[in-house]
């Protein structure tokens, strides 16, 4: 069934408020986003904000949990795919920190949220849940065609996704450092291992 135009409208209400936290986090850090800073730049008036948010953390929440959905759909459109293991996880790595790269806003929210208090990663955790259990399901299946070792294939998962988030915030410490480098140094850690004379 069609949503009504009310509920359009709201939707699109939400969806630009969201867009403009973002904007403003971009530019001043979760600490600078006030209700004020976000009202101007939707170009809305701040009590207009309280019709669609609780609060502050309310609509700071909402804005990052937008982003978290984002990156989450295009790297289960990557996990999706019928490449082999190693050209997937190249595109998985690349997926990622191209995101992160060209979602600076978003890096900084997400570092802050891992670096924050618990409450902040609590209700995030179910979006980072579903990707572990995406990326868990593709490496089983991996594993099954003799693609890869027979791992646990949700320890690998685990090790993936944080040590890929490690190198992200490392990233934003070394700006300049080739995209692909870091892709390519993830990939070969993962596939080949430490030690010389052993590839996959």
């Amino acid at each position: 069934m069609a949503e009504s135009k009310a509920a359009l409208v709201e939707h699109y209400r939400r969806d630009t408020i969201q867009g403009a936290a973002q904007r403003v986090i971009a530019r001043h850090g979760l600490a600078g986003a006030s209700m004020s800073a976000i009202a101007e730049e939707a170009g809305v008036a701040k009590g207009t904000l309280y019709l669609y948010f609780k609060d502050r953390d309310d609509l700071l929440d909402r804005a990052a949990g937008r982003i978290f959905d984002d990156l989450l759909h295009r790297l289960g459109g990557v996990l999706a795919g019928k490449r082999p293991l190693r050209e997937s996880l190249r595109e998985l790595v690349r997926t990622k920190l191209g995101f992160f790269d060209e979602n600076q806003e978003f890096l900084r929210v997400y570092v802050a949220l891992r670096l924050g208090g618990a409450e902040e990663a609590r209700r995030h955790r179910p979006r980072y849940a579903r990707y572990l259990e995406m990326l868990t399901e593709y490496l089983a299946a991996a594993a099954r065609r003799g693609e890869m070792k027979a791992f646990d294939p949700a320890r690998v998962a685990l090790f993936f996704a944080e040590g890929t988030s490690a190198i992200l915030q490392r990233r934003l410490e070394e700006t300049g450092r080739p995209r692909e480098e870091d892709v390519q140094w993830i990939v070969d850690l993962l596939l080949n291992g430490l030690c010389p004379g052993r590839r996959s």
